[in-house]
């Protein structure tokens, strides 16, 4: 025997409910007519919400295609300082003087979302990257680099004082409470540590005819030992000769520094590094930080 099983509604509108149940619908079922037919749901079909694309990031350039910032490389797309200074640090905890780690290579710009110019690296000559903060806006910083714009024999004007856009999310916060000042005609050297400023003689600044370059510039980070040369300990600074293309043939470069001397020559006689003595040095030996401003007077 075939049995067949049927199930009832309770009520004439129960099937229009699950009608609407089903459909998805949250209005409320309707009840019946008067005349005990159940009345006619409307189901509207579902809205269709156009939905717009999530923007794409913003591309990066390739860091390979471009021309490594630091003291071995000459950049010529980099711009002056334009009269900027070292911001202060909006959190003093952080340092008086605002500087910034890089914790990435990245690319560095003419302009915010300008044209690349080169890329900043993360290290350079072995030690983390800081750099001195001259502006910020709307995700970017503006800072100093180690980096020549171009040759002394091409155009000394725009040797030194080089400046690029980063963006800051490629760059942690940092800052220096230390600043130093090197007084050419009166042979000194001034050290403010946030803490205490002390004045010290040097040995010998630059001549006349390779002068201490006197773009503001900065401790780049670097602390060389080197037993048995005229310059045994070395305090690498971002600036270069302006009357010298190559001092150093090996590398190309002709560096200013803060060192030691085996040499007895005093005054403006030096191609143009600060030489001090090992007491003096011992000041700022492993001690002040990297983006440390350095001013020439």
């Amino acid at each position: 025997m075939q049995v067949t099983t049927q199930h009832r509604c309770a009520h004439p509108w129960a099937a229009a409910l699950l009608v609407v149940l089903m459909a998805g619908c949250a209005a409320p079922a309707t009840p019946p007519t008067s005349s005990g037919e159940a009345a006619v749901v409307v189901v509207h079909d579902d809205v269709t919400v156009a939905k717009s694309a999530a923007p794409s990031p913003e591309p990066r350039p390739d860091l390979s295609t471009l021309t490594t910032i630091d003291p071995v490389h000459v950049v010529p797309g980099l711009l002056g300082l334009d009269g900027l200074t070292q911001l202060e640090n909006d959190d003093p905890s952080l340092g008086r003087w605002r500087t910034a780690l890089v914790v990435r290579d990245t690319a560095a710009y003419d302009a915010p979302d300008g044209e690349p110019v080169g890329v900043l690296p993360a290290r350079t000559l072995g030690v983390g990257t800081v750099v001195p903060v001259v502006d910020a806006r709307d995700g970017w910083l503006r800072v100093m680099v180690a980096a020549r714009g171009a040759l002394p024999s091409q155009d000394p004007t725009r040797v030194n004082g080089r400046t690029a856009w980063v963006r800051a999310s490629d760059t942690a916060r940092a800052g220096t409470d230390w600043r130093v000042t090197v007084d050419r005609a009166a042979q000194t050297v001034t050290i403010d540590d946030g803490r205490d400023v002390t004045t010290h003689p040097v040995l010998a600044t630059g001549s006349s005819s390779r002068p201490t370059p006197t773009a503001p510039q900065f401790v780049v980070g670097t602390f060389w030992d080197q037993p048995g040369t005229t310059t045994p300990r070395v305090i690498l600074l971002s600036t270069q000769s302006e009357t010298m293309d190559d001092y150093d043939k090996r590398t190309g470069t002709s560096a200013t520094a803060f060192h030691t001397t085996t040499l007895r020559s005093r005054g403006e006689v030096s191609n143009g590094c600060i030489r001090v003595s090992d007491d003096v040095l011992d000041v700022l030996w492993h001690r002040v930080p990297a983006g440390t401003l350095v001013l020439i007077t």
